[in-house]
């Protein structure tokens, strides 16, 4: 049974009643735009009362469930949804309690027994109640003065450490008149509707009521209280869930930080989660609809078979969270594989293809035997993209081809590299063909590239270039360059060649777009050129630019339509040994 009243956070901050955040909830995730939004709002609330204007501050719906009393007098809730808000309010309390200044002698004590009250035996008990990484943070903030805080915490990057930290700036220098006053705002002019389930009410059904209602629970979260609920999987929380997602802030920054997924944003557990649902079912999966997918896949599976789902998803959690991403892909050498892949498919936008590269890591634990496969499989996505060929039908691309992999695994010889590139010599669509040599070549004087996809084809073929024994300094950093144009998109007012007629102009026009005429510079450097002539650039290309894509073109006498053309073709040569069909 559900009741839902509108209540003040005073009625949580009241007697002897107690929090408990569930073993299956998410850490403690907010971040200071979080905390700015909360103290601007409250502070707002704070300035219209001593303007005396009446105002509060709605901050939306609190859930809890009744839980069967343990020991006599025990009032202890699982807090299902709202422990974001309500543990930001018991830090900036905590913090007010911190820094009252004496001139009202009982307001540090008034506070403190909002957050941490005692019973009449004398012993103390903290109002809320967290698990995991975040209970030892919270618990010695709830329970020491400043100075030790200061001391234990001051450089910690726990996020309930940190927002205890930002709220004390704010309120430090406040009298104590005015902190007496946002202590009673806090309780009294903070709206919420209170949702306060029984006992006996299943808990999937709770976390399914919250989704509807629009409050924003993570698949992750969904996925972790469903699979959880059963009795028997619980003692594996700890080794298959906990320690993959949960162990530590590192972690919980990692699988919470956000990926594109072809045109919307979704969190790294969620790609993962997607991932494998396709590599299990061999079917499509709507990432929009990703629980209810999981939901309906596990509905009337046996204790054992949900067992080895937990286990094979660790492993494929495992393998996700080791692929190389963020710094390690700011630089690195040609030769190192991996990071080299993993560059592209980010910076090309092509991630609808990690579930068919999660199933070759799974499948594939022999690193070169595995460098054979992710490299014929760069070769295909960047010819591809460079012939301009569509990505519209990549979902389904690579859903099939994962589909015949899995049947290969059925068959005696099994899954080998000749039969994974005969499937994709066996397209001959535009929609999917592997391009050739020829279709590779013209498209290097024909293409008309982004400037984000120009970039790291000649990023790579840079790489290439630096990938020998005679160079000292083999990485490269593609944060450090942009895309420039030698011949300048306006290239009117120094680069105009005698009676130019207009088909001339127009091919001029069109030909400076493609990758012949495009190189990387330091964007300083690529600011500094602009419009010049020729003359000017080559001259300020020799004294600064390091990169042989534009140092074996400054000794030339002109550049033009023809030295566009003659350098496409020395791209293209170097392209296609890095990228082979």
């Amino acid at each position: 049974m559900i009741n839902a009243s509108k209540d003040y956070l005073k009625s949580f901050f009241n007697g002897n009643l107690q929090y408990e955040v569930p073993f299956f909830q998410r850490a403690y995730i907010w971040n200071e735009e979080n905390w700015e939004i909360l103290w601007e709002n409250v502070f707002d609330v704070f300035q219209d009362y001593l303007n005396q204007i009446n105002n509060e501050h709605f901050i939306g719906t609190l859930i809890i469930k009744q839980r069967p009393a343990q020991l006599l007098g025990d009032n202890i809730y699982d807090l299902v949804d709202g422990q974001q808000r309500l543990t930001t309010f018991a830090i900036l309390l905590k913090t007010l309690a911190d820094t009252c200044q004496n001139t009202l002698p009982r307001l540090k004590e008034k506070i403190m027994e909002l957050i941490v009250f005692e019973n009449a035996r004398g012993q103390k008990f903290i109002r809320i109640i967290h698990n995991h990484v975040d209970k030892p943070y919270f618990e010695k903030i709830l329970s020491n003065d400043l100075n030790t805080i200061e001391t234990q915490l001051g450089n910690s990057e726990n996020k309930i450490a940190q927002a205890y930290f930002y709220f004390l700036e704010k309120v430090k220098d406040l009298e104590d008149e005015h902190r007496d006053i946002l202590k009673d705002l806090i309780l009294n002019k903070v709206p919420i509707i209170s949702m306060l389930i029984s006992a006996e009410d299943d808990e999937q059904e709770i976390f399914d009521t919250i989704n509807s209602l629009g409050v924003k629970l993570t698949t992750a979260e969904l996925l972790k209280n469903y699979i959880f609920k059963e009795s028997e999987l619980r003692p594996l929380y700890p080794s298959h869930w906990n320690s993959i997602y949960e162990i530590d802030e590192e972690r919980i920054d990692f699988w919470n930080k956000d990926k594109t997924s072809g045109r919307v944003i979704r969190t790294n557990v969620e790609i993962l989660l997607y991932c494998y649902l396709i590599i299990q079912t061999r079917k499509e999966v709507k990432l929009e609809k990703l629980y209810k997918e999981y939901k309906a896949w596990l509905t009337g599976q046996t204790i054992e078979s949900k067992i080895t789902f937990l286990e094979t998803l660790k492993a494929y959690a495992e393998i996700y969270y080791n692929f190389p991403e963020g710094e390690e892909l700011n630089e690195f050498e040609f030769s190192e594989y991996e990071k080299r892949f993993f560059h592209i498919i980010e910076n090309l936008s092509i991630t609808t293809v990690y579930p068919l590269v999660l199933f070759l890591y799974n499948e594939i634990p022999e690193p070169e035997e595995r460098r054979e496969y992710l490299e014929f499989l760069e070769s295909y996505l960047v010819r591809r993209n460079i012939c301009k060929l569509t990505t519209k039908n990549y979902n389904n691309l690579f859903l099939s081809i994962l589909q015949r992999l899995i049947d290969f695994q059925n068959e005696a010889e099994g899954l080998t590299l000749g039969k994974f590139k005969n499937i994709f010599y066996e397209y001959d669509d535009e929609t999917n063909l592997f391009p050739s040599d020829d279709m590779l070549k013209e498209s290097f004087h024909n293409s008309i590239l982004t400037n984000q996809n120009a970039k790291e084809i000649l990023y790579c073929i840079e790489l290439n270039n630096k990938d020998n024994d005679l160079t000292d300094v083999k990485k490269l950093s593609s944060t450090n360059y942009s895309v420039e144009h030698i011949l300048p998109k306006k290239w009117e007012g120094n680069w105009m060649d005698r009676e130019m007629t207009e088909t001339k102009k127009s091919i001029r026009n069109k030909k400076l777009l493609t990758l012949g005429n495009l190189t990387l510079l330091t964007k300083k450097l690529n600011s500094t050129l602009k419009n010049n002539s020729w003359d000017i650039k080559k001259d300020t290309l020799l004294q600064y630019s390091s990169l042989r894509i534009t140092t074996e073109y400054i000794n030339l006498d002109a550049w033009n339509e023809e030295t566009i053309e003659s350098r496409a073709n020395d791209l293209f040569n170097v392209a296609k040994e890095i990228w082979e069909r």
